[in-house]
C-alpha cells in the first residue's frame, strides 16, 4: 500500500516508540510528544506495539491506493473520511482513494495517524522516529518532516476486520485544570522552602517557546543557590531553571546533556498531558512522591492491559 500525503499541515513527523539507550552516544530519545495517544492508535489500527505513525499538528490529509485499517487518537483530535466526520479512538476501515483528513480543535496541539501494517521506513539506530536537529529518521533518514507528495510504503497483512473501539470515558484526559504532579530531586536541595513553594502556589503559562525539545514557561521566578555545576544527563520531564527563573521542561527531543539547576521532573503520565498543551494555556504543579508516581504509572499500564484483554 502506498500512503500519498495531499496536505502535511504545520507539522507530520513519522515517529515511533524512539531510540532507547541511545542517550549516551549523543542521540536523543525522540518518540511521541504523547505516548498515551500514540500507544492508543497503534492498538486500534491493529498495529503491533512500536508501529511507526504519524504525529500531526495542524490539519494533514492523507490517501491510501487500497483499503487500510487506520485510527487517529490525541486531545480533541478531528477526523474526516472524504470530508464525513467519523470518531476518534476507535478503529477507521477506509476504501481505497479514501481521503483521510487529520486535525486539532485546539491548535497546537498533536493527533496521531496509525495506519495497519508493517510500515516500509528506515529504522536508523533502531528507530524510524524524526528527530529535525539531528537529522536522523524519517522517510528518507534525513531528519525531514512529511512534505506534500510525499509516500509512505506499508506492507499490508490481510485487513483483520476486527472493529476496535475505546470508550469515551476511557479516552486520555488533558484537563489542564489539574496540576501536573512534580517529583522533586536533580538538585532540589539547592531550592529553598520558599522558592519552592513558589512553583507550587502559583499559575505558569505555556509560551510560545515550545518544541519537542523543550516547554519554555512563564510566570513567578524560581531561582536556586546554585553558581555553576557540570553538565549532567536530563531525564523526560526534568525541569530546568535557568537564571531568568522562567521553568523549561525537558521532552522528547531534548538534549542528552544540561547544566541548568533541576527541580525535578513531570511524571511521565503528565508529560503526555503538558505536550497537549498550547501556548496561553496554564498549568499548575503538584509535589509528588516517586512511589506515587511509579504506582501511578503502573495502574496505568494496568488499565491498558484490562481494556485490550491482553
Amino acid at each position: 500500500m502506498k500512503v500519498s500525503v495531499e496536505q502535511n499541515g504545520l507539522l507530520s513527523l513519522i515517529i515511533d516508540n524512539g531510540r532507547q539507550g541511545k542517550q549516551h552516544q549523543g542521540f536523543c530519545q525522540s518518540g511521541p510528544m504523547d505516548e498515551e495517544a500514540y500507544w492508543w492508535a497503534n492498538y486500534l489500527a491493529g498495529n503491533q506495539e512500536g508501529t511507526p505513525c504519524i504525529e500531526i499538528i495542524g490539519c494533514a490529509k492523507f490517501v491510501c491506493d487500497t483499503d487500510a485499517q487506520v485510527a487517529a487518537t490525541g486531545r480533541n483530535v478531528v477526523c474526516l473520511v472524504n470530508d464525513q466526520s467519523v470518531s476518534p479512538f476507535e478503529t477507521i476501515f477506509v476504501k481505497a482513494g479514501d481521503r483521510v483528513s487529520i486535525d486539532s480543535e485546539h491548535m497546537g496541539s498533536k493527533a496521531y495517524l496509525a495506519i495497519h501494517g508493517r510500515w516500509q521506513v528506515p529504522s536508523p539506530l533502531g528507530s524510524a522516529s524524526t528527530v529535525l536537529r539531528e537529522g536522523i529518521g524519517g522517510l528518507e533518514n534525513k531528519g525531514a518532516p512529511l512534505g506534500v507528495g510525499d509516500t509512505i510504503n506499508i506492507e499490508t497483512p490481510t485487513i483483520q476486520n476486527a472493529h476496535r473501539a475505546l470508550a469515551t470515558k476511557y479516552w486520555p484526559q488533558y484537563d489542564l485544570s489539574q496540576p501536573l504532579a512534580l517529583i522533586l530531586g536533580y538538585q532540589e536541595d539547592k531550592f529553598s522552602a520558599s522558592e519552592k513553594g513558589r512553583l507550587f502556589l502559583n499559575e505558569y503559562t505555556v509560551t510560545t517557546n515550545i518544541n519537542r525539545m523543550g516547554y519554555r514557561l512563564s510566570g513567578s521566578p524560581i531561582h536556586s543557590n546554585m553558581t555553576k555545576m557540570r553538565s549532567e544527563a536530563i531525564h523526560i520531564g526534568a525541569m530546568q531553571i535557568p537564571p531568568d527563573g522562567q521553568p523549561i521542561v525537558m521532552m522528547r527531543d531534548r538534549q542528552t546533556l544540561g547544566g541548568y539547576p533541576k527541580l525535578g521532573s513531570v511524571s511521565l503520565l503528565d508529560v503526555n498531558r503538558l505536550a497537549q498543551a498550547v501556548p496561553g494555556e496554564t498549568v499548575t504543579f503538584m509535589s509528588q512522591h516517586y512511589d506515587d508516581a511509579r504506582a501511578a504509572f503502573l495502574l496505568n499500564w494496568q488499565k491498558r492491559l484490562r481494556l485490550t484483554g491482553e
